[in-house]
C-alpha cells in the first residue's frame, strides 16, 4: 500500500513536471512568435539545462534552430531525437528536410528510407520522399511516393495536390487539371482560404503550360482582388506575361506586388532578370545590388550580377565575394559563388585562377544533378533512325513560314535570332518547345505541323515569318524536312572548345551534360556528326552559320544569311545590338554589345582545363582540324 501510494506520487510528480515544461516550451514559441527571438532562446537553454531526454522539448527547439535557419544546430538536434527515440518518425522528417534545403539529396532520400523501414505505412514518409524527387525534377519517382501516400490516405488533399503538381511538370495537364477542379469543387463547400489559394495558384501554372493565358490571369487577378496580401499571385503573374513576351506587364505587377509587399525578395530577383531580360542593365544592377544589401549571403544576385558589373563602385561588395570561404556556404550558395567568382576573374584575364573556380562550380553542380547526356543521345538516335517520309506533301507553300535555328547552347544563336528580327515580318519565338510537344502529341508524323501551327497562332499574332530558336531541335530535322519541305533550317556552328567552355561557364540549371566537360564534349561531336549526317539528307533547307565568320566579317556573311532566305536587304541587320528586343537567355546582356571578337579562341587560355574535351573533339577529324 506505501509503496504504491510512492509510486502514485511519483507519478502525479512527474505529471505536473511535464506540465509545467509543456507551459514554458509554449511560452518560449510565444515569444519567438513575436519576434522575441533572443528571450525564446533562454528560456530553451534553461529548460535543455535539467530537460535534455525530453522528447517534447528537443522537438520544439529542433523546430526553433530550423526557423531560425541555425540548420547545424537543427540537424543536431533532430539527429538527437533519432538516436534517443528511433521508432518517431517526424525528426527523420524534419532531418530530411534541412538536408534538401542543404541541396544534400543523397543523404536526405537515405534517412527517408531508413524511416520507411521503420514505419512503412507512415503517409508523411512517403509524401515528402515525392517532395524530395519533385525537388530533383525526376517526376516519375514523385508520382509513384505520392501515389503510395494517397493509397494510404485517400482523402488527405495535400497529397492530391502535390500530385496535380507533378503532372503539371510532367506536361500531363489534363490529369492535373481533373485533379485541382474536383478539390475547387470540394472546397467550395468547405472554404478553406489556404486550400483554395493553393488550389488556384496550380490552376493557373497548368493553364499557362496549356497556354491559355486568359484563363490564368482570370484566376491570378481574382486572387489578387480576393486575398491583397497574396504575394505569390502578384509573382506568379509577372511570369504569365513574361510567358506572353510581355515584359513592361511583368516589371508593372512585380512594382504593384512591392507596394504591397514590400520584403517579399522574390520579388526584386524576378524584377531584376526582367530589367535584364529588357535590356535595362542599369535597373538589374541596382535591383541585384539592393538584394544583396538585404542578404549579403545572396549569391545568385552576386552570380547574376558578375556577367553585367564589374563591383567598381562597390568595392565592400566585391571583397566580401572574393573572401568568401566557399567550403562554409551549403551547396546551392557555394555553386553561385563560385560562378560568380569565376566570371570576375575570367573579365580581368587572371585565366587559370577562373577555371578554378569555374571547376568548383561545375563539380559541386554535378553531385546534386544527374546528366541527361544519355537521354539527348538515345533521344536523337531514335529519330535519325526512322524511316521518316511525307507521303501528303500537303504543307509544301505553308511551311515557308518557319525558320528553326538549331545547334548547341551557346553558338552565336542569339545573335543570329537578334539579326533575323530586325525584319519587321519576323515574329521571334525564342526557345519555345512547339514542335517536340506536337511530336509527342502527334498520332502520326501526318500530324505534327497542324499541332505546331496551332500553337504558334495559340501563343502568337499572326506574322509572316516566325523563328523558333528550340537549339536541340536539330534531333528533328528529318520531321522537320519532310513535314514542313519550305521551312528554313539554319545549323549555328562555333569553334568547338570555345562552344564547349562558353556551355561549361554557362550554369545551365536546366541542361545537366553541361556541368561535365567530357558529357558537353561527347554531346558536341554527336550533335555534328548528326548535322553531317543531316546535310547530305535534307542539304537544300539547312545554311550552316559560323559564329567566327560573322563576327570577323559581318559585311559579308550577313548579307550571306539574308540572300539564302530570299529577303530584301537592309542596313539595319548589320546593327543588331540596336534592337530594343525583349531576350531570354544567357545572353540577354551580351547582344546588347556591338560585334566583339574577345571570346573567339578563349579556349587557348584555358586549355589545361580543357584537356578532356580535346581528348573527345579529336575523335572527329573534321573538328580535329577545326582546333588545329
Amino acid at each position: 500500500m506505501f509503496h504504491t501510494l510512492i509510486n502514485y506520487n511519483k507519478h502525479k510528480l512527474n505529471k505536473l513536471k511535464k506540465i509545467d515544461l509543456l507551459k514554458k516550451i509554449e511560452e518560449a514559441k510565444i515569444k519567438q512568435k513575436a519576434g522575441n527571438y533572443l528571450e525564446a532562446n533562454q528560456i530553451f537553454q534553461v529548460l535543455l539545462k535539467s530537460n535534455n531526454d525530453s522528447f517534447d522539448l528537443l522537438y520544439a527547439y529542433g523546430l526553433f534552430c530550423r526557423d531560425l535557419k541555425n540548420f547545424n544546430l537543427a540537424k543536431k538536434v533532430f539527429l538527437n531525437l533519432i538516436n534517443k527515440f528511433p521508432s518517431s518518425i517526424n525528426p527523420y522528417i524534419l532531418f530530411a528536410e534541412i538536408l534538401k534545403i542543404e541541396n544534400k539529396f543523397k543523404d536526405a532520400e537515405r534517412v527517408l528510407l531508413k524511416a520507411i523501414k521503420i514505419d512503412p505505412n507512415h503517409g508523411d514518409l512517403f509524401y515528402n520522399l515525392s517532395l524530395l524527387y519533385f525537388a530533383l525534377r525526376n517526376f516519375d519517382y514523385a508520382l509513384v511516393y505520392i501515389d503510395k501516400a494517397i493509397k494510404l490516405s485517400i482523402n488527405n488533399d495535400i497529397y492530391k495536390l502535390l500530385k496535380s503538381e507533378i503532372y503539371i511538370n510532367k506536361s500531363n495537364i489534363d490529369e492535373a487539371l481533373f485533379i485541382l477542379e474536383d478539390l475547387n469543387s470540394k472546397n467550395r463547400i468547405k472554404k478553406d482560404n489556404n486550400k483554395e489559394i493553393r488550389i488556384n495558384i496550380l490552376l493557373a501554372d497548368a493553364f499557362l503550360k496549356k497556354r491559355k493565358f486568359e484563363e490564368a490571369e482570370k484566376i491570378l487577378l481574382n486572387l489578387i482582388i480576393k486575398y491583397q496580401g497574396l504575394e505569390l499571385a502578384y509573382l506568379n503573374l509577372s511570369i504569365l506575361y513574361n510567358h506572353e513576351n510581355q515584359l513592361s506587364k511583368s516589371i508593372k505587377i512585380l512594382k504593384k506586388g512591392i507596394n504591397v509587399s514590400p520584403n517579399f525578395m522574390p520579388f526584386y530577383k524576378n524584377l531584376a532578370t526582367f530589367y535584364r531580360n529588357s535590356g535595362q542593365l542599369k535597373l538589374a544592377i541596382e535591383t541585384n545590388l539592393f538584394i544583396i544589401s538585404r542578404n549579403k549571403f545572396d549569391f545568385n544576385s552576386f552570380y547574376e550580377l558578375s556577367a553585367i558589373y564589374d563591383f567598381k563602385n562597390h568595392k565592400n561588395e566585391l571583397n566580401f565575394l572574393l573572401n568568401t570561404k566557399l567550403e562554409k556556404l551549403n551547396p546551392n550558395s557555394k555553386i553561385y559563388a563560385a560562378f560568380a567568382i569565376s566570371n570576375l576573374l575570367h573579365k580581368e584575364g587572371k585565366f587559370n585562377e577562373s577555371a578554378k573556380y569555374l571547376k568548383i562550380a561545375n563539380d559541386e553542380s554535378m553531385k546534386y544533378k544527374k546528366s541527361d547526356l544519355s537521354l539527348k543521345i538515345k533521344h536523337t538516335e531514335y529519330y535519325r533512325s526512322l524511316k521518316i517520309k511525307n507521303s501528303k506533301n500537303k504543307y509544301l507553300e505553308d511551311s515557308s513560314n518557319y525558320i528553326f535555328i538549331v545547334g548547341m547552347p551557346r553558338s552565336g544563336s542569339t545573335l543570329l535570332e537578334n539579326i533575323l528580327s530586325l525584319n519587321p515580318e519576323v515574329t521571334d519565338m525564342g526557345e519555345v518547345n512547339f514542335l517536340e510537344e506536337s511530336i509527342k502529341e502527334a498520332k502520326d508524323f501526318e500530324d505534327v505541323y497542324d499541332l505546331y501551327e496551332k500553337k504558334v497562332i495559340n501563343q502568337f499574332p499572326s506574322s509572316i515569318l516566325y523563328t523558333d530558336k528550340s537549339l536541340f531541335n536539330y534531333m528533328y530535322c528529318a520531321v522537320v524536312s519532310n513535314f514542313f519541305p519550305k521551312a528554313k533550317i539554319i545549323n549555328c556552328i562555333r569553334n568547338p572548345l570555345d562552344n564547349i567552355l562558353s556551355i561549361y561557364r554557362a550554369n545551365f540549371l536546366k541542361q545537366s551534360f553541361s556541368f561535365s566537360l567530357t558529357d558537353i564534349s561527347s554531346l558536341y561531336v554527336h550533335y555534328f556528326e548528326t548535322m553531317e549526317e543531316y546535310k547530305i539528307k535534307y542539304g537544300e533547307n539547312i545554311y550552316d552559320y559560323h559564329y567566327e565568320d560573322l563576327i570577323e566579317n559581318p559585311h559579308n556573311i550577313i548579307p550571306g544569311i539574308i540572300n539564302w532566305l530570299d529577303w530584301d536587304w537592309d542596313e539595319k541587320y548589320l546593327s543588331p545590338h540596336q534592337n530594343k528586343r525583349n531576350v531570354h537567355t544567357a545572353s540577354s546582356a551580351q547582344i546588347r554589345k556591338k560585334f566583339y571578337s574577345s571570346s573567339i579562341g578563349i579556349w587557348k587560355e584555358y586549355k589545361e582545363l580543357l584537356e578532356p574535351a580535346i581528348e573527345i573533339i579529336q575523335t572527329n577529324k573534321i573538328l580535329r582540324d577545326k582546333i588545329s
